[in-house]
């Protein structure tokens, strides 16, 4: 993987506490923003699909009763002959 060389300011006490559980702050810190930049994908995601779901467009759905006969169903069709 290419890599390329930057320069970032960060807080004393932050490098601290990395140096104490790594010995390789490039591949420790790379990782890091690896598993941030994902959340924020995520987050931002979500956000985005906020609202997608109208309960007029499931009406079949309504009460916990309504799911929960949903669900059943659905697994029960996922439900295979092992013999």
């Amino acid at each position: 993987m290419k890599t390329v060389k930057v320069s970032v300011t960060l807080p004393a006490d932050l490098v601290e506490e990395m140096r104490k559980l790594t010995s390789n702050l490039s591949a420790f810190i790379a990782q890091g923003l690896r598993e941030y930049i994902e959340r924020e994908r995520t987050r931002k995601a979500l956000a985005s699909s906020a609202g997608a779901w109208k309960e007029e467009n499931h009406p079949d759905l309504k009460t916990l009763a309504d799911i929960s006969n949903y669900v059943e169903h659905l697994r029960n069709g996922w439900q295979r002959d092992v013999n």
